[in-house]
């Protein structure tokens, strides 16, 4: 009875000896990549409401340049998320007015004001890979959609200039051949995203270089993409943030900013910045 109690205590000890030998997991590696997404868009949309005014400067690599406004509009608080946005080239052109709806399955439905037939129309077949209002950037870069091809991506973790960051590679979608997805750990926003073409030429390079925190929300606000190929560039400055605000409904009917486009009323009723 004893040599046998004996033989399992040393049975005992040895495991105890191989599981503490056993290397420890890094503080959220073992999150799969669907949560850092997931987490990533939270902290990008807030989960509240949102206004910004976005001033956006267009480069085409030949030497012309756009320089524009616009002005948003985010309810990000049920399973739908919805965007109201209105670009001008000057104040005295007219408007260009979408809404764009971001469903729970990361699919979107968009609609965008015709001035032909002084109606909204409603734009099908829309993925997150759409170009972000005539800029370089891409919908799903911004949260206006959900980035359902990067939740299967490998998760890593790398330093640059001393910081640690979230990595995920994703596999190949739309004509990318991979995305390299690089987020802060802390607040869950994106630093940089690397897109590669089939032959795994880095076609864009997006970075979201600063961000400003409104009440308990930090937002990035200075964001580049630039093609190293045929060197076009956007930069778009966020400004005027105000988290949270009280948006009635008609902020996001449709038939409430038809009456207002028709008008000539400003079709975006933003709301008061926050000090």
């Amino acid at each position: 009875m004893g040599r046998a109690s004996g033989r399992r205590r040393s049975l005992w000890m040895a495991l105890g000896f191989a599981l503490a030998c056993l290397p420890l997991p890094v503080s959220g590696q073992e999150l799969p990549a669907s949560a850092w997404i997931d987490r990533m868009l939270r902290a990008i949309r807030t989960d509240s409401t949102l206004a910004a005014r976005i001033e956006a400067s267009v480069f085409n690599g030949r030497g012309g340049r756009r320089e524009f406004a616009l002005e948003l509009l985010r309810d990000a608080q049920g399973p739908t998320v919805r965007t109201v946005l209105e670009m001008r080239e000057s104040p005295d052109t007219p408007p260009v007015v979408l809404r764009i709806d971001s469903l729970p399955d990361g699919s979107v439905v968009s609609w965008s004001w015709d001035v032909r037939f002084q109606a909204f129309v409603r734009m099908a077949g829309l993925d997150g890979t759409e170009a972000f209002a005539g800029t370089h950037f891409h919908m799903e870069d911004l949260g206006l959609t959900g980035l359902v091809a990067r939740r299967e991506g490998a998760v890593g973790r790398t330093t640059v200039e001393d910081r640690e960051l979230i990595e995920i590679t994703s596999g190949a979608y739309h004509h990318y051949g991979r995305v390299l997805t690089r987020l802060d750990p802390d607040s869950g926003l994106p630093v940089s995203t690397w897109i590669y073409d089939a032959t795994d030429a880095r076609i864009w390079e997006l970075s979201f270089d600063s961000a400003q925190r409104v009440g308990e929300v930090l937002l990035p606000t200075q964001m580049r993409a630039f093609n190293p190929v045929s060197r076009e560039a956007t930069t778009l400055a966020w400004r005027d943030l105000v988290v949270g605000a009280r948006l009635s409904e008609d902020a996001f009917d449709l038939e409430a900013l038809e009456v207002r486009i028709r008008r000539g009323d400003d079709p975006v009723a933003y709301p008061e910045p926050q000090d």
